[in-house]
């Protein structure tokens, strides 16, 4: 992986917290099978748009044999309009030869005859009917799809910050052993002449040796633990076709990112609020009830009587009976009236029932949302408290361990209390690293639980 790294990283370039979060948005391929989803529902509302596309229709008769030798063509385009369930036409149609009484509305004037209409639906498939109920929900489930793409994308960049900041983690107690190690290898050359010399006895040089090798053992186990970071990191980081980049240690940051901010009771309230607009689990759970009440429209719209009006004028051209000459005006009504209503009952009860159970889901999901913004408020303050404390803990650490190794050097002091106050202060260090990281996983949890984009590095909207 470090052959093919961008020529920043092999310079020693720092790896930022923007630059994975903008890998992970744009090549993570969670995200982009989240995309594809959009596309395909994108691709489903299209086809339920073809409900209202219009069409044509041909129709051709002709008599090969018999007494009558009548024929005609018809050609006739439809639009439908969601409106009151409305379909216009326009025809044309013209025949030629005899025809039997019974066919007599098949004849026309020699030039044809030219037809329009429309087709009302003034009580059943008024406001809702079957094609328009599909479209909507078509336009429903894809607002969910864009919400689940949006759910997939905060919890990747969750994910990634999480995955940075253990990286970082993992290299700072690196450099924490590597510096333990080191102060031990620098006093084994001191102590190896002060034995030489006769001043020392060799059993100092000998437990010096023993703590270099103990602490070589924390280098070992820091080295692998940065390794297993990186590959975990490599996950969101990814080169330009797409493969996972492993992060060189070259590339570890000098800082923590993200100085610590403190919450105040107002922030958090309006934290919650906002949240409760923008969780895509509140918008799904919303498109979910749209859903059903589409369901009961449905079932009272199947209660109404089918009452079809069709307005119709027809006019014949040419030259033939006299009868077909003028425009023909012609209003028909259609009524269906239902009998036995067992299906739309049906589905009324269960779209009640069904509301009913969503609205106490959106009841409990809201009341969780709020708890769950406040506990992990909760968790950010005391983090950063955290941070404070093991800060002022490394301070006093360090001061300690540097005057135990002055009091040593002057030999009023004890080697083993030398060793145990330098490794006191690395594991101050290392209580300071768990912290910052603590912080930091707070951090990307309430950042992710309030659909905060800009530091996901999602964008302002």
């Amino acid at each position: 992986a470090a052959a093919s790294a961008p020529a920043a990283a092999s310079a020693g370039t720092p790896l930022t917290l923007e630059a994975v979060l903008t890998s992970s948005r744009e090549r993570y391929p969670q995200v982009l099978a989240a995309q594809e989803k959009i596309r395909a529902q994108s691709g489903k509302l299209l086809s339920s748009e073809g409900a209202f596309d219009r069409y044509a229709e041909q129709t051709s008769k002709s008599r090969l044999s018999g007494y009558y030798d009548g024929r005609y063509t018809s050609t006739k385009l439809v639009q439908p309009l969601s409106s009151f369930s409305t379909d216009v036409y326009g025809s044309y149609r013209v025949s030629g030869g005899d025809f039997p009484i019974y066919e007599d509305e098949a004849f026309t004037l020699d030039a044809g005859e030219f037809k329009v209409g429309a087709v009302f639906s003034l009580l059943r498939d008024r406001d809702i009917d079957s094609r328009r109920a599909k479209l909507r929900d078509s336009q429903i489930a894809l607002g969910q799809s864009e919400l689940d793409a949006l759910l997939t994308r905060i919890r990747v960049q969750h994910d990634a910050m999480t995955a940075y900041a253990d990286w970082i983690a993992a290299g700072e107690a690196l450099a924490v052993y590597r510096d333990l190690l080191d102060l031990a290898e620098r006093r084994n050359d001191g102590l190896d002449t002060r034995v030489q010399e006769g001043d020392l006895a060799q059993v100092y040089l000998n437990e010096n040796r023993q703590y270099i090798l103990r602490r070589r053992g924390f280098v070992v186990e820091a080295e692998r633990k940065l390794v297993a970071a990186a590959n975990k990191l490599s996950l969101y980081l990814r080169h330009a076709d797409g493969t996972p980049r492993l992060p060189l240690e070259a590339e570890l940051p000098r800082r923590w990112p993200n100085p610590p901010v403190l919450l105040d009771p107002t922030t958090v309230d309006a934290a919650i609020r906002a949240a409760l607009g923008t969780r895509p689990e509140v918008g799904v759970l919303a498109a979910d009830i749209e859903r059903e009440r589409l369901n009961l429209a449905l079932g009272q719209n199947l209660l109404k009587p089918r009452v079809d009006l069709n307005l119709e004028a027809a006019r014949d051209f040419g030259s033939g009976q006299k009868s077909r000459t003028g425009t023909d005006t012609i209003v028909r009504l259609d009524v269906t009236i239902p009998i036995e209503t067992r299906t739309a009952r049906g589905q009324i009860s269960t779209a009640q029932a069904n509301l009913a159970r969503l609205d106490y889901d959106r009841r409990l999901l809201e009341e969780r949302i709020d708890v769950e913004i406040r506990t992990l408020a909760n968790d950010l303050s005391a983090a950063f408290r955290f941070v404070e404390l093991a800060t002022q803990e490394v301070e006093q650490a360090d001061v300690l361990s540097r005057a135990e190794r002055d009091r040593f050097a002057e030999g009023a002091s004890d080697f083993f209390l030398v060793n145990l106050r330098e490794e006191s202060a690395a594991n101050a260090r290392v209580r300071e690293i768990e912290a910052h990281l603590r912080y930091l996983g707070a951090l990307a949890d309430f950042y992710a639980s309030t659909v905060q984009r800009e530091p996901l590095g999602l964008g302002a909207s």
